[in-house]
């Protein structure tokens, strides 16, 4: 009798690291720009089967830019965790032909981040506001659909975004 309860106990033990090998390998590690896509189909709840089209990298965290299936557009910031993998933080999401505008803290400085997947284009302008004041406008090539991302140091600003295509056709 107590060999078969042993044998069910170790049965048992057995069955939950199976388990737990399972749980953890099945889990998207976020180290390859398909397991972040698998990370968004998972995080994000508008918009579903996501693709990244562009990725940079700040600091230790990795920005990426993605579409959906079903017209929606998003800038997504993946964290590093502490075995080497990469954890959905956050995304900015909107409709795929507006202007994705937001923003992030990564090591205790905010940047603004800007893409758009709406139509090609050619470059933007953005320009900033502070007390009132316009800045000068910055010019952006974005021939290549590159994620815009500018670190800034204000902390209370307007920010005004246009895209151009190469007729002179401009997008808010």
């Amino acid at each position: 009798m107590k060999k078969k309860l042993l044998l069910c106990g170790i049965a048992v033990v057995i069955c939950v690291c199976a388990a737990f090998i399972y749980y953890v390998q099945s889990v998207p590690s976020g180290n390859t720009l398909e397991s972040r896509e698998e990370l968004l189909n998972n995080s994000i709840s508008k918009g579903e089967g996501w693709s990244i089209v562009k990725e940079i990298k700040i600091d230790d965290c990795i920005i990426s830019a993605a579409y959906s299936t079903d017209n929606k557009a998003a800038i997504a910031i993946f964290r590093p965790t502490s075995n080497g993998n990469y954890k959905f933080s956050t995304s900015i999401n909107r409709s795929n032909n507006d202007i994705v505008i937001g923003g992030a803290t990564i090591n205790g400085q905010w940047y603004d981040l800007i893409w758009y997947n709406g139509t090609q284009t050619e470059y933007a302008e953005i320009t900033y506001s502070t007390s009132g004041k316009e800045d000068e406008t910055l010019k952006y090539d974005t021939t290549k659909g590159d994620i815009i991302y500018i670190k800034n140091n204000e902390k209370e600003y307007n920010l005004s975004v246009c895209y151009y295509d190469s007729k002179g056709n401009r997008y808010e």
